[in-house]
């Protein structure tokens, strides 16, 4: 399985889920790490793009196309089994996802996006033994399209 993540420049070499470590995220608290993908490259711009904000979009990014292995374990959490409101609580959230890696039985969970509940991102651990097996496939400079600027 392909999946995408569109990350600043400078760490275009680095899926550890060490940012979200660092940071905590929607699905992980701060401690764990989590490397966070998406289904598809307009998922995985917007995803970008909530975070950031549209005028920090001109910084240098790329496009990193992540070979998941098809024989991994994946736990699916579904969005009609979510609390209501749950893109509101992340605490809620970044519980279910730091149980997933304690609990450590599969190398990939399926969320929903925040941004669009009926489209999925893909969160990868790095403590899985199967994460050996996650490679960066393809690598690219990505320039978002200037008509995106009209957004501020």
């Amino acid at each position: 399985m392909i999946v995408y993540r569109i990350t600043h420049s400078r760490y275009k070499d680095d899926i550890s889920g060490n940012g979200a470590k660092i940071k905590g995220a929607r699905w992980n608290m701060a401690g764990s790490s989590m490397l966070y993908t998406a289904e598809n490259i307009s998922l995985s711009t917007l995803e970008l793009l909530v975070h950031i904000g549209f005028n920090d979009i001109r910084h240098f990014y790329h496009l990193l196309a992540i070979s998941l292995p098809d024989d991994a374990p994946v736990k699916e959490i579904h969005a009609d089994k979510l609390k209501k409101n749950w893109q509101e609580d992340e605490d809620y959230t970044s519980f279910m996802g730091t149980a997933f890696l304690k609990d450590n039985s599969n190398l990939i969970l399926k969320v929903p996006s925040a941004v669009i509940p009926e489209e999925h991102n893909y969160l990868v651990n790095p403590g899985h033994p199967d994460f050996k097996k996650v490679k960066i496939k393809k690598s690219r400079q990505y320039i978002f399209d200037e008509r995106l600027y009209t957004f501020k």
